[in-house]
């Protein structure tokens, strides 16, 4: 097992692995300095509480499977075409997948312990849930959404095949391919795309204005159905849409409504609960 000093910065560098991937569907490496300042400020206060909760007599009693460590481990490998390139990324970050795994360990005991102790919190009722509903029916009109896919081939000049030309010129073939196979588009994004996506078929959802880049926005919306769009340039890459549907804007159904207050009132009230436990153990 790593030393305690050592534990703290390879969680560090976990953390920032994390939300490279979660926030910018990117490793560290491939991001720009200004994205990477603030990444580490935030991977910083994460792992500054997760070396609290870990220390707590709480975190003792959970218990993570190796099955569960091996999920994740395995989601950020297939983000990275090939073996090499993944050991090589993990090497910038100074790790190597014996030390990931262990990483990815303590991060799940956090994860397990925070959720555990924040079990305590009052459910909302049906009839908060109603009483909400009838003061804020303005906020359940829809906006006009569209359901998209998408394939990113980053722009990283630290590898050959990820440099902007080469990364432009695969994405051509890409297009190419597609022009007139459609139905080609989910089989490519699996061989393909760098981002998590890639594990649903490159779906990233739903989406209303002001939800992805701007470049994606705007192109995006001015789609017709079951159309690929143009190559679009952003921060991380170049990305190819598929718009999937088109939803009108319009009123969101009462059921609809009721069940995402529920959600989003229970999901509060569990964070409520979930910083006093950390505010006592940080005191």
């Amino acid at each position: 097992m790593l030393v305690k000093e050592s534990i703290k910065m390879v969680n560090l560098q976990y953390q920032l692995i994390k939300l490279a991937w979660t926030q910018y569907q990117s490793s560290p490496e491939s991001l720009n300095s200004e994205i990477l300042v603030k990444l580490d400020k935030q991977a910083k206060a994460a792992q500054a509480i997760m070396t609290k909760v870990l220390r707590s007599d709480e975190a003792k009693k959970e218990q993570v499977k190796t099955q569960e460590v091996e999920f994740i481990f395995e989601q950020l490998q297939s983000q990275f075409d090939d073996l090499e390139s993944f050991d090589l990324s993990l090497k910038q970050q100074g790790l190597n997948e014996q030390i990931l795994q262990e990483a990815i360990y303590h991060d799940l005991i956090c994860e397990k312990t925070l959720n555990s102790q924040s079990q305590g919190y009052p459910k909302a009722s049906d009839q908060e849930v109603l009483v909400y509903y009838e003061q804020n029916k303005q906020r359940f009109l829809q906006p006009e959404r569209r359901k998209v896919s998408h394939i990113l081939v980053t722009i990283n000049d630290q590898f050959a095949e990820n440099k902007r030309q080469h990364a432009l010129t695969k994405m051509e073939k890409l297009k190419n391919s597609l022009q007139n196979n459609i139905g080609e588009f989910a089989n490519l994004v699996l061989q393909h795309s760098e981002c998590p996506t890639s594990l649903n078929k490159g779906v990233i959802g739903d989406v209303s204005r002001g939800q992805l880049y701007p470049e994606l926005d705007s192109v995006l919306f001015n789609m017709k159905t079951n159309c690929i769009s143009s190559i679009v340039e952003t921060e991380i890459g170049f990305h190819l849409l598929l718009c999937h549907d088109i939803f009108s804007a319009g009123e969101m159904k009462k059921a609809d409504a009721l069940k995402e207050i529920r959600i989003q009132l229970n999901q509060h009230r569990q964070k409520r609960y979930e910083k006093r436990w950390l505010k006592s153990l940080l005191a």
